[in-house]
């Protein structure tokens, strides 16, 4: 279609589009995580072909709907995946989003609890705080003892002290990594003033 401008002297030729469609935007997907499935939502152009790229490679085409809108589900492969989109719109025009990073980590955290040992027994005043100490192994791991935030240091290991009260203490160890892969221990000890 050709439209007039002015006194005819110039034609626009509205046939040629060559804006490209706007970059697909990704909704908020985790660091990492310990489900090898992951869903990615977002939006583009209403009706825009959209490719998803999971590590380089073509995963999946779909159709925008006519609000923009996409969801795709796809499977990660063990460590660090790289995802990113394409938009294309029906003249051939495209866009990419950003490369989002996501690592999938599905392997144990194991937590060795190395003293106390379970069912310890201590005795008067002088005894009555004590250390936990224990390791995990993997670096930026969380523990937590009755709830509480424990430091934890570059390698692993950590040390809590804890007061114990009259009778029986119950004592929940737990670690989680950056994925949400978690395990825990449950320590007795048991304290006379």
């Amino acid at each position: 279609m050709n439209l007039v401008a002015g006194n005819g002297a110039q034609r626009i030729n509205t046939d040629n589009d060559i804006i490209p469609p706007q970059s697909p935007i990704i909704s908020a997907i985790p660091d990492a995580t310990n489900s090898a499935r992951l869903t990615i939502e977002g939006f583009t152009e209403a009706g825009a072909s959209v490719e998803l790229l999971l590590n380089d490679q073509v995963d999946k085409i779909i159709r925008a709907d006519e609000t923009g809108t996409f969801v795709f589900e796809t499977t990660l492969i063990s460590g660090q995946n790289r995802i990113q989109l394409r938009a294309k719109d029906e003249k051939g025009n495209e866009s990419m989003s950003e490369v989002t990073l996501i690592t999938y980590d599905n392997k144990p955290i194991e937590l060795v609890v190395s003293s106390p040992k379970d069912g310890s027994e201590y005795f008067g005043k002088i005894n009555q705080v004590i250390d936990i100490k224990g390791e995990v192994n993997k670096t930026g791991s969380q523990v937590l003892i009755n709830g509480s935030f424990v430091l934890v240091d570059r390698s692993g290991a950590f040390v809590h002290r804890f007061m114990l009260t009259g009778g029986e203490n119950i004592i929940k160890i737990e670690a989680s990594d950056i994925a949400g892969n978690k395990t825990e221990k449950t320590l007795r000890l048991i304290y006379t003033p």
